[in-house]
């Protein structure tokens, strides 16, 4: 009895560890699939094609980039379809957050707290390109009375590219930095914000 305890204990150790030793090699895989990718993307940039070379300048040591293969253009094209997917994606949550606090503002009795969305809207305030121009006087009011870890992080955010502009040396990088839209975000958020410690 003792001894079939014992090998149960074996096999069922043995299948763990291959388990883990074929999720390592999936993980693996992925990260080179990846890095491929990426290579031939990079790859696929530099290829450029001089159709004013003549059939006399062919013979010397001039390359003429190859097509790409049918595998490489599969890969190539997934490549296309995932970062067209990441950034449908992205945008769709976008939507969701701004829409989510324009529900806030103009019709709260429909509106519904969603951390998400919030944690979403902290990562993103100081983005342009993800909170315009006419959201942000919106968003700012939405954490005008925010308390707890969110103001905490929020404040942080703000003091961190004040800091970021007066640390610079660097007077023309320094200017850039204080004429930038986050700079701006983080001034105005500093002053919106409740600061009563």
């Amino acid at each position: 009895m003792n001894n079939n305890h014992k090998t149960d204990e074996m096999f069922q150790e043995n299948t763990l560890i291959c388990k883990q030793k074929q999720k390592r090699k999936r993980k693996f895989r992925i990260q080179e699939t990846v890095d491929s990718l990426t290579q031939l993307k990079e790859g696929c940039n530099d290829i450029t094609i001089d159709k004013s070379l003549s059939r006399d300048d062919s013979n010397e040591n001039v390359k003429i980039p190859k097509k790409l293969s049918k595998r490489q253009l599969k890969k190539q094209k997934a490549l296309q379809v995932a970062i067209q997917k990441k950034e449908s994606s992205r945008i769709n949550i976008m939507q969701k957050a701004l829409s989510y606090v324009h529900r806030w503002k103009h019709s709260k009795n429909e509106w519904k707290f969603e951390k998400l969305k919030q944690i979403w809207l902290i990562n993103n305030l100081l983005d342009e390109n993800s909170i315009s121009e006419t959201f942000f006087p919106i968003v700012l009011e939405y954490f005008k009375d925010c308390r707890g870890k969110a103001l905490e992080i929020l404040l942080q955010k703000a003091v961190e590219m004040i800091k970021k502009a007066e640390k610079e040396e660097d007077e023309e990088h320094k200017c850039k930095i204080m004429k930038s839209i986050a700079y701006k975000r983080a001034r105005q958020l500093l002053q919106t914000l409740p600061t009563d410690k």
